[in-house]
């Protein structure tokens, strides 16, 4: 993705005021917040002149139980 430092910079900020005023009550803005905060990483690396979206980030937290057929050895490898 190309985007000019001017524009970067400007979601930049317009993704921290919408984290600033986010109130996390429930699950869904829990996940809304990660989102955002994954968006403020992938532009700061789009700065950078990396690309944002291979750059290395947290793995965002699994929903409900994790399948039966995964084991123990296999998630904690």
């Amino acid at each position: 993705m190309s985007l000019s430092r001017r524009c970067a910079e400007t979601l930049i900020d317009l993704v921290e005021i919408k984290l600033s005023c986010l109130e996390v009550t429930d699950r869904e803005d829990m996940r809304e917040k990660e989102l955002l905060l994954r968006c403020v990483q992938e532009l700061n690396a789009e700065l950078r002149g990396e690309n944002g979206t291979a750059a290395a980030f947290a793995a965002p937290k699994r929903r409900g139980r994790r399948p039966k057929h995964l084991q123990f050895q296999d998630l904690h490898a």
